[in-house]
């Protein structure tokens, strides 16, 4: 009864046993960010996206032949195009698509090994690593925010080390000095 009120309709076994399955939360959110950042790349070329509500997918539009856009959980766990009807259209959809994950994928790794630089907030937490290295894990603009967060991190991940710094803004001097 729940299957249907919830639209499953199918009365495969596997299918409700997938459903039961519910994802975590951050997985979701990551994956709705994902999708709308294939939604802007579809949108610079022409295609208009528009967002199913309660659902991982999204219909696409151009020149009046509709696609949806979706996630596909386990055992696929892949985004896709629906209908597949390997028509021209439908095969530069996808490589549309492909080249947005393979771009954003590129994007986040380069993301996640640059450096946090804004010197504006000078309280850092850092996560200690091997061989006298460290990585900034936030900033903040007083002490006390930084020392709350820190206290945050080690309950939630105590086998790491974490501690808080302050990385005074370097200046820089307009005028040469003058002797």
């Amino acid at each position: 009864m729940l299957a249907i009120a919830l639209g499953i309709t199918n009365s495969n076994p596997l299918t409700h046993l997938l459903f039961l399955l519910t994802m975590k939360h951050r997985d979701w959110l990551r994956l709705r960010e994902e999708g709308e950042n294939l939604c802007a790349i579809l949108r610079q070329q022409g295609y208009q996206c528009l967002k199913q509500s309660r659902r991982l997918s999204w219909q696409v539009i151009k020149e009046g032949k509709p696609y949806i856009l979706t996630w596909l959980p386990a055992p696929v766990e892949d985004w896709t195009i629906l209908p597949n009807d390997t028509s021209p259209a439908w095969q530069r959809l996808v490589s549309i698509v492909q080249n947005g994950l393979t771009l954003r994928k590129g994007e986040t790794t380069s993301q996640r090994t640059q450096p946090l630089l804004n010197l504006t907030r000078p309280w850092a937490i850092v996560r200690l690593l091997p061989n006298c290295q460290r990585c900034t894990i936030a900033r903040f603009f007083n002490r006390q925010d930084a020392q709350d967060h820190l206290r945050a991190l080690n309950r939630f991940i105590p086998n790491s080390e974490f501690e808080v710094i302050f990385e005074a803004p370097e200046i820089e001097d307009d005028e040469p000095d003058k002797a």
